[in-house]
């Protein structure tokens, strides 16, 4: 990590941990591969609104394989850098398609 790269910390908390179990079929797996991926590369992902004032809450699509469904991933930088920021991966739901379920 560079000086100019700021350290940042991410976690998956306890909700989404949950929900990944629920959903089974290697999500936990692919939520973790993406929280790797955000202590490298926080920028990854889309802003979202917020309704609370200026929060930073992000969105990304982890795509379907033939074994998991479609994930959105939902996540918030509770702390910015320098402190170290903090990312917490708050919720992972399967993509519901216009037919009704999650079939690919």
């Amino acid at each position: 990590m560079t000086d100019e790269q700021q350290q940042v910390i991410a976690e998956i908390t306890q909700e989404a941990r949950a929900r990944c179990q629920v959903i089974g079929s290697g999500a936990l797996d692919a939520v973790e591969a993406l929280r790797a991926e955000l202590e490298k590369n926080p920028t990854l992902g889309r802003r979202a609104r917020s309704a609370i004032g200026d929060m930073k809450l992000y969105t990304t699509r982890l795509e379907a394989t033939d074994t998991r469904p479609a994930l959105t991933v939902t996540y918030v930088y509770d702390a910015l850098p320098p402190e170290p920021g903090l990312i917490r991966i708050a919720l992972v739901s399967p993509v519901r398609f216009a037919g009704g379920g999650t079939e690919f």
